[in-house]
C-alpha cells in the first residue's frame, strides 16, 4: 500500500515538475515580434534563405530584402499601401503565412452552423 501510495505522490510530482519546466520555457513563445519602435508587418519567403519584408519604423514603412548574406532596402511605402490586415495583426515567431486562431474557427463554426 505504501509503495502504491508513494508511486503515486511520485507521478504526480513529476507531472507537476513537468508543467512548470514547459511553462518557463514556453514564455518567450508568444511575445509580439518587434520592438516598440519596430516591427515586422508581413513576410513573404521567396526561396530557402530569400525573402521580402514590410518593416514599420516609427511611422515609416520599408519594403525590404532578406537574403542569407544581406538585406536591402527595396522602397519605402505610404500607409495607404500597406494592407489594413497587417497594421492590425500581431505577429508571432513561426506564424507567418498561417490565417490567425479567430478566422480558422469562424470558418468551421460557420460550416458547421449551415448543417444544422
Amino acid at each position: 500500500m505504501i509503495s502504491l501510495i508513494s508511486a503515486l505522490i511520485l507521478t504526480v510530482l513529476i507531472l507537476y515538475l513537468s508543467y512548470i519546466f514547459t511553462k518557463s520555457l514556453g514564455k518567450g513563445i508568444g511575445m509580439k515580434r518587434g520592438g516598440t519602435c519596430m516591427q515586422m508587418l508581413d513576410r513573404l519567403p521567396l526561396g530557402q534563405d530569400k525573402s521580402v519584408a514590410i518593416v514599420r519604423t516609427g511611422s515609416h514603412y520599408y519594403l525590404i530584402g532578406i537574403a542569407s548574406s544581406q538585406i536591402t532596402l527595396l522602397a519605402e511605402l505610404a500607409e495607404e499601401d500597406i494592407p489594413r490586415e497587417a497594421l492590425e495583426g500581431t505577429t508571432y515567431p513561426g506564424a507567418e503565412g498561417y490565417e490567425s486562431f479567430k478566422k480558422i474557427l469562424k470558418k468551421y463554426t460557420d460550416r458547421n452552423r449551415d448543417d444544422v
